[in-house]
């Protein structure tokens, strides 16, 4: 911070670093100067307003919606902004700081903030969100999770009432006219998922006003990082529930079951993808008496063969499903829980009821998909916040266009960051992490103990259980009971450990709300975060630093890590770190600082090759996401009634003999009805198509061609023989039409669609292995080709430098 005049300048520290990256075209933002006048314009009309009933106060804000359209939208900025710092003030007894209000400004210019842990962006979002609503567009705050969503509604909903704004919130489970109602409020809290599945099932509505959204004019994306980074490849799919057809599931699944490891199939070395040996493709091509599988009439077949061998190697049950009530359910990687209404597509779903024993349930088609990315960037207006954007900066730029502000704490921050403590094995760092909480709770000091997986948090929960340590695992809670878990975790001698993704979006606060308790945990040095493993993204080793030390409390951080752990053994890792850096096995940590600058560098080495492959997949995916904005163009014209329905013309005198009887509306109305049904068909198949060809596509190099081209133009080649299909097949299905007693009979074609639709997600990462060899390799061989060209220089230089310091130590 830095004076100017009588008003204190909110202002970050700039390094020539910073600068320079600035003028070489970085989309870092440092430099606040801009936002002054914005900052003084809302200042000037706070001391009015304080004096003002809450009824004036609401009144004001009604007279300003009126005005909107008459005055400069900067001064309807800054007094509405005004008026949501008064309000707040008013309602939770929190004014915005100026920190808030300068954020507020950049999320309303459509940018990323990154802001800090506890330095209240559940409250700087109202302003953005209450000037968008005010403007009468309305306002998406996309959420993390449902719990977070109705709680920040609840929690600034006292906000947006005294300005007279609606409030609105969707979750999971609600009927289509109370998330209606939902999206048409003023502000609406809901997940970034459920706003997207929404928007699928909008699109196969067969009127305009069983929709449910409205445009998308402003999103307002929390955690941002993750939703837009993270999650942003995984495509949210609508399904139908179609009528049921033959299926070979219960007969390949025992088949499949028999076979061996190593001599029918193979797995690759991270376990995500199997593939059937010459050996099990004899084996299984004479136990079904089918010929080869891979002939042209076997397909379907050979799909069905694939799933069930996906369903048997790949799906573990109580790990990635559970069997409830007859029934298979999803289980949520991240959490552990159950994933409500969720289903796998096609035959996967069948395959795992064939492996456990399970009636069989009605078969899911894809009716629509969207990937979380395209959905988002259909938004007029994007922005969103994150305590951790700028190493997220690249690739905000490339795919969203968004800029990122760098947000000054309120207050310094007094965390401090030690540096890893590095095992040799799994068993030392876990004793080493059980010794440390063990001290650290002996002194009354609160501790939170970060864990990669369900299974790991467990582990480490019982061991401190069998040292007499009290502890909170959190695996596989309700989100309420995670949130006020980690809420608490903060409490003098507090013991809590969680996966990473737990509790997210919950601020920990110092004590446990009895007077001078925050005192007390603050004079033992705050919350003590620990990390059990380094992860793929440097984004979440900060994240879960950033759980202490919130607005200026002291706290602490600290990485166990091991050379066993999950990442280092994946990417080969332990590999590039000479073996005299390396000792045997022991209890104690190892010294060598060069261990922890391999792990460093391999962990940015990975984030560069996940970069590369999310952008592949981009790639691919674009041109398919393009073609289908085009289909839901046509359909929705074809349901508002804007294209006037034109293929009958080819049959004119079939049209005009049924329109004498039935009447031109009824025959436009059948038209429609038919070209929306075989368009619905035809779009299915087409990605059904698209996702065979992808499956391959990447053979095509051993041709010497290039996969994404031939993908391109093979993709293209198809869609482009759509419109023809599509008329024919509605001409053909309008032919048979006959008038009957309730209007226009139609025979062979389907108007009604599926009797059920679900929501699910899938991990459309068909590429990573291709892709990766493509750019820098699979897995451990792409690090091992980058380790190959650069470490020999890098640890001859290391050598020398430590050779200098010997002789200059001995020297001293």
């Amino acid at each position: 911070m830095s004076l100017n005049g009588d008003r204190t300048r909110v202002r970050n520290a700039i390094s020539w670093r910073d600068a320079l990256d600035r003028a070489r075209g970085s989309n870092v933002r440092l430099g606040l100067s801009g936002f002054d006048d914005a900052l003084d314009a809302v200042a000037v009309h706070e001391p009015a307003l304080t004096s003002l009933s809450d009824a004036a106060l609401t009144e004001r804000a009604r007279a300003v919606r009126a005005a909107r359209d008459t005055r400069p939208r900067t001064h309807t900025q800054a007094e509405i902004f005004a008026l949501v710092r008064e309000a707040a003030r008013r309602a939770l007894n929190q004014r915005p700081f100026d920190v808030q209000v300068v954020a507020a400004l950049a999320l309303d210019r459509g940018a990323v903030i990154e802001m800090q842990t506890g330095e209240g962006k559940t409250l700087t979002a109202t302003m953005p969100a209450a000037l968008r609503a005010i403007e009468g567009r309305g306002a998406h705050v996309l959420t993390f999770n449902d719990y977070l969503a109705r709680r920040d509604a609840e929690w600034m909903g006292a906000i947006y009432q005294r300005l007279a704004l609606s409030v609105g919130v969707v979750q999971q489970g609600m009927d289509p006219e109370a998330r209606r109602r939902g999206y048409a409020a003023d502000v609406t809290y809901v997940t970034a998922k459920e706003a997207g599945f929404d928007y699928l099932r909008d699109q196969l509505v067969e009127r305009a006003s069983d929709a449910v959204h409205r445009q998308r004019a402003f999103a307002l994306v929390d955690e941002a990082d993750s939703l837009l980074i993270d999650e942003a490849r995984i495509p949210l799919v609508v399904a139908g529930r179609m009528i049921r057809g033959a299926n070979r599931a219960p007969a390949l699944a025992p088949l499949v079951a028999s076979l061996v490891h190593g001599l029918h199939y193979t797995t690759d070395e991270y376990q995500r993808d199997v593939e059937l040996t010459d050996a099990g493709l004899d084996r299984l091509e004479r136990a079904l008496g089918c010929g080869p599988l891979h002939d042209p009439g076997n397909e379907p077949l050979l799909a069905e063969v694939n799933c069930a061998l996906h369903a048997e190697v790949l799906l573990h049950r109580d790990a990635d499903y559970i069997v409830k009530d007859g029934r298979i359910g999803i289980v949520d990687e991240f959490t552990g829980r159950m994933i409500r209404d969720r289903h796998w597509p096609d035959g996967l779903q069948a395959a795992l009821e064939a492996k456990e024993g399970l009636e069989r349930q009605d078969d899911g088609q894809v009716l629509a998909s969207v990937t979380l990315q395209r959905y988002l960037r259909g938004y007029e207006r994007l922005c969103g916040m994150t305590g951790t954007a700028r190493a997220a900066a690249a690739e905000l730029r490339l795919f969203y266009g968004l800029e990122v502000v760098v947000i000054p704490t309120h207050r310094p921050v007094q965390r401090i960051d030690r540096p890893d403590l590095v095992f040799t094995h799994r068993s030392a760092k876990e004793t080493a992490v059980a010794d440390e909480v063990e001290q650290t709770h002996a002194a009354g000091r609160p501790v939170l103990v970060g864990t990669l997986t369900v299974e790991e948090s467990e582990r480490i929960g019982a061991a401190l259980r069998a040292r007499g340590i009290f502890c909170q695992v959190l695996n596989a809670r309700e989100d309420e009971d995670e949130a006020r878990i980690v809420a608490s975790a903060g409490a003098p001698g507090a013991v809590t450990i969680a996966t990473n993704m737990a509790g997210r979006g919950t601020d920990i606060r110092l004590g446990d709300g009895t007077p001078g308790s925050a005192a007390r945990v603050a004079a033992l040095g705050g919350l003590y975060v620990i990390g059990t493993n380094r992860h793929e993204s440097h984004r979440i080793d900060l994240q879960l630093r950033g759980r202490a030390g919130r607005q200026g409390d002291p706290g602490e951080s600290r990485f166990f890590i091991s050379l066993d752990d999950d990442l280092l053994v994946r990417y080969g890792i332990r590999r590039l770190i000479p073996a005299r850096h390396v000792p045997a096995p022991r209890l104690e940590p190892i010294e060598h600082p060069v261990v922890s600058l391999e792990i460093a560098r391999a962990q940015r080495i990975v984030e560069g090759q996940n970069f590369e492959i999310r952008r592949t997949l981009a790639r691919y995916a674009a041109v398919v996401e393009d073609q289908y904005a085009l289909v839901v163009e046509r359909r929705a014209a074809l349901v508002l009634g804007d294209e006037p329905p034109a293929t009958w013309a080819g049959d004119h005198a079939a049209r005009a003999r049924l329109a004498g009887v039935v009447g031109e509306d009824a025959t436009d109305a059948a038209e429609r009805a038919v070209t929306r049904a075989h368009l619905g068909r035809l779009w299915r198949e087409h990605l059904a198509f698209c996702a065979d060809l992808r499956e391959g596509i990447h053979l095509v190099r051993i041709g010497g061609q290039d996969p994404l081209e031939r993908f391109i133009h093979d993709t293209r080649v198809a869609f482009a023989r759509l419109d023809g299909a599509l008329d024919d097949a509605v001409l053909a299905s309008l032919r048979d039409a006959r008038a009957g007693q309730g209007g226009i009979e139609l025979h062979g074609v389907d108007v009604k669609g599926p009797s059920a639709t679900w929501t699910y997600l899938v991990n459309d990462d068909p590429f990573r292995d291709q892709a990766t060899l493509s750019l820098l390799g699979t897995g451990a061989r792409g690090v091992a080709i980058y380790a190959a060209v650069v470490m020999p220089a890098l640890f001859l230089l290391w050598t020398v430098a430590e050779r200098f310091w010997r002789r200059k130590a001995k020297g001293g």
